[in-house]
């Protein structure tokens, strides 16, 4: 059977509840076809073609840790990605880290501690942007305040290469510079300090899922070496090499934490300039 091409490729939601059926759509369409499923029988013969990614609620019906293992089982070796969308009250995925260790899914999205609408549409994007995209929106909402959320999210979703005021402004109902200024200016950073987070939050997040602790002091992934160097000196006072020692000293988290750190002090810099 031919390969559908990537971009027509449906996320396959499996969900019983009509809200959260509309809330994973609305996250879902902007960037991938939609179908959905209301039982697992409903689900299998949509798993025999191509799929960008299986989206289940895991929320009762669906509410049983084996039935990442039963899809598996039935797509075989298709590597289609499994993200749960379940609360932390659901038993049944309380051991996420265990799940994604095994490989039966990539990731668990907490709707009631978690930015869903986000880390949906970041597991909806094309091929491996997925994973980096889906960490850098974790870190973002971890190291800013929740008013800048929006904005950044606006921002990581999209691909590096628009990461610049000029684009981010083109995209404003009004493609207005001066209106992005002062609705940022209301929240006490600019245009230019949130892309820069933005772009830290790439590397840093780029190096992690690509590298993992198997790092080996370069940026070799990266579309522009020489820029993601000079960023993360700017910002973190690291090097790609000073990362990896990080890494396999303190491990990921050390990364992470100095990254929050960083961005903090990024967003003072410029409140302090402001006032």
């Amino acid at each position: 059977m031919p390969q559908a091409p990537e971009a027509e490729r449906p996320v396959l939601v499996l969900a019983e509840h009509v809200v959260m059926k509309v809330r994973l759509r609305d996250a879902v369409a902007p960037h991938a076809p939609v179908a959905f499923a209301s039982s697992e029988h409903e689900l299998l013969p949509l798993l025999h073609r191509p799929a960008r990614l299986v989206l289940v609620h895991g929320a009762p019906p669906f509410d049983d840790h084996r039935l990442p293992t039963r899809l598996r089982h039935v797509m075989r070796d298709a590597p289609v990605p499994i993200v749960i969308v379940a609360s932390s009250r659901e038993a049944a995925w309380s051991d996420a880290a265990a799940l994604i260790e095994a490989g039966l899914v990539e990731d668990v999205i907490r709707p009631d501690t978690e930015g869903l609408d986000a880390l949906v549409a970041a597991w909806s994007l094309h091929g491996d942007r997925c994973r980096q995209k889906a960490a850098a929106l974790r870190l973002a909402h971890q190291s800013v305040p929740a008013s800048l959320h929006t904005f950044l999210e606006d921002l990581l979703l999209r691909d590096s290469a628009d990461l610049t005021v000029t684009a981010w402004a083109s995209r404003q109902h009004d493609h207005s510079r001066f209106a992005l200024h002062r609705e940022l200016a209301k929240r006490g950073v600019s245009p230019s300090t949130l892309v820069d987070v933005a772009r830290v939050l790439n590397v840093v997040t780029r190096v992690l899922v690509r590298g993992g602790t198997r790092l080996k002091g370069r940026l070799a992934a990266l579309p522009d070496v020489r820029s993601a160097r000079r960023l993360l000196a700017r910002t973190l006072g690291m090097s790609p090499s000073d990362m990896t020692q990080l890494v396999r000293d303190q491990g990921p988290d050390a990364v992470r934490d100095r990254t929050r750190q960083a961005v903090g002090e990024m967003l003072r810099r410029k409140e302090r300039r402001v006032r």
